[in-house]
């Protein structure tokens, strides 16, 4: 029998596991509690089970040996059985962990899309998600430049503990340009079907293979951010260890990539439309400021949202420094403010279409001003379009001789 731990593969229902056997009875044998310490660190779910004669489950000596929980077999032929229960019980013991861990994963990624982060943040948050839960080293996204058919690095990820040469690989992504069918992304990008790499030193079509290797990167996997057909960018991850394919990760990534596909191409079609807005905002602004006229768009309460510039002068304040402001209380005399005011109400309520009032004098000029007014739809305002009448001039009073 060996006297310290052993790693053993075993037929189990139908399928390979593993375990460790231990056996520490000898002198100079590794010590029970290390030996299952080393294990715990190395997999978690591996069973370990302690096969001796000299130990019973919950005596004192397995106590103190640290044992106590563990699986004992004292009777040599008892331990296929021993072993096959164990090995079933591992299984089932690394299938709902890792159910547990993808929906976190899900619900973390949930989280992120609900948030309304920028694309960016957004898919930097993605790839910590997903390179922790499954323990990638180093993530990208790949998305396409825009006018050419070519993918950039829009976004990356490293572990908190990589090395330099991890992260001087992570950062020469920012560097980088893939076309279709070139390099991992390109591939996935042309064809809209996950890849996955087991051994990068065995892939002629990855030109970052050396590259990866000198980082100490082994496998890697890649799949699209796709809506349908249509695919907006590529999800990359390598990795310092084995990663073999795997169909539950596979289906998750599945998962992530179209829904930060429908979230990227909703940003994308939202942000078309504001440029849209501010461009035909911009013309209409460019209207409004050659009129000859002052304009302005009042709120109920007659505070400011939109002055074109003939307005703004009329007062003598740039339109930023306007908005949200009561424009009865910068452009008329305190004098005539209660009356302003009245005849605003009458023009919000339907009830008169015109009003008038003095403005602020410049360059010694007494200056009124009569609006056509015109009520917004649901109460939202009033349009008012204005017509500058200058009173009279004031003359400098002579100073006494």
């Amino acid at each position: 029998m060996p006297t310290g731990p052993t790693r053993c593969r075993a037929p189990c229902s139908g399928a390979a596991g593993y375990a460790v056997l231990y056996a520490g009875d000898e002198r100079g044998a590794v010590p029970a509690r290390k030996a299952l310490a080393l294990v715990r660190l190395a997999e978690p779910h591996l069973p370990f089970v302690v096969v001796s004669r000299n130990i019973r489950r919950g005596d004192l000596s397995s106590v103190i040996r640290g044992l106590a929980d563990t699986v004992v077999v004292t009777e040599p032929s008892r331990l296929a059985g021993e072993l096959t229960k164990e090995l079933d019980a591992a299984r089932l013991r690394r299938r709902v962990g890792s159910a547990h861990h993808l929906l976190q994963a899900q619900q973390a990624i949930g989280d992120h899309l609900a948030a309304g982060l920028e694309p960016r943040e957004l898919c930097e948050h993605v790839l910590a998600t997903l390179g922790e839960t499954f323990g990638w080293s180093v993530g990208a996204v790949w998305r396409p430049v825009e006018e050419e058919p070519l993918l950039r690095c829009s976004a990356i990820w490293h572990a908190a503990d990589a090395g330099p040469e991890l992260v001087a690989f992570a950062e020469h992504a920012r560097e980088q340009r893939f076309a279709p069918g070139r390099g991992m992304p390109g591939r996935v990008w042309a064809f809209r079907r996950p890849v996955w790499v087991a051994d990068v030193s065995r892939d002629a079509r990855m030109p970052r293979a050396g590259r990866a290797l000198r980082a100490g990167l082994m496998a890697a996997v890649a799949f699209p951010l796709a809506v349908g057909e249509d695919c907006t960018g590529v999800i990359e991850f390598f990795s310092r260890g084995v990663h073999e394919p795997n169909l539950e990760v596979s289906a998750m990534f599945a998962t992530a990539g179209g829904q930060l596909a429908h979230y990227l191409d909703r940003r994308a079609r939202e942000d078309a439309e504001r440029a849209g807005l501010r461009a035909a905002l911009d013309r209409t602004r460019g209207f409004l400021d050659a009129a000859g006229a002052p304009i302005v768009v009042l709120d109920g309460d007659g505070a400011v949202r939109l002055a074109n510039a003939r307005a703004c002068a009329s007062v003598g304040l740039g339109e930023l420094e306007l908005l949200g402001r009561d424009w009865l209380a910068l452009a008329v005399p305190e004098a005539e403010r209660a009356a302003a005011r009245a005849a605003f109400a009458q023009v919000m309520a339907g009830e008169a279409d015109s009003l008038g009032h003095p403005l602020p004098a410049a360059d010694g000029r007494r200056r009124a001003v009569t609006w056509r007014g015109t009520a917004l739809d649901d109460g939202a305002g009033v349009l008012l379009l204005g017509d500058v009448e200058v009173l009279a001039r004031r003359e400098p009073i002579a100073a006494a001789g």
